[in-house]
């Protein structure tokens, strides 16, 4: 093998690597962003609960809304994650304990 057709190949191989690299960080932008929809959500939610316990204010229809997307989120993360992409899902402290219902 000539010393041009090692460069050839080492270059293939840089290139190689470089496209995984991207891939791997857009998919880490990808979690990070899903992650983000996902604590917003949920902030949206405790303030719902807040107010429903400190006002009266019912969390009602918006509350399991909250409740639904925040759960779908977490499923793709957890999707994310088995693929060997993007960030951990949420660690157990991060979420709410089984059984554990939204008011309202």
């Amino acid at each position: 093998m000539g010393i041009l057709d090692k460069v050839k190949q080492v270059a293939g191989e840089a290139a190689d690597a470089a496209k995984k690299g991207a891939s791997q960080v857009q998919s880490k932008v990808e979690a990070g962003q899903t992650r983000k929809k996902a604590d917003e959500a949920a902030k949206k939610l405790g303030y719902l609960v807040f107010r429903e316990r400190t006002g009266g204010t019912p969390a009602g229809e918006e509350a399991g809304k909250l409740v639904t997307e925040i759960a779908d989120l977490e499923k793709q993360l957890a999707e994310m994650a088995a693929r060997g992409e993007g960030d951990e899902p949420a660690a157990e402290g991060d979420k709410p304990a089984e059984g554990d219902e939204p008011a309202g």
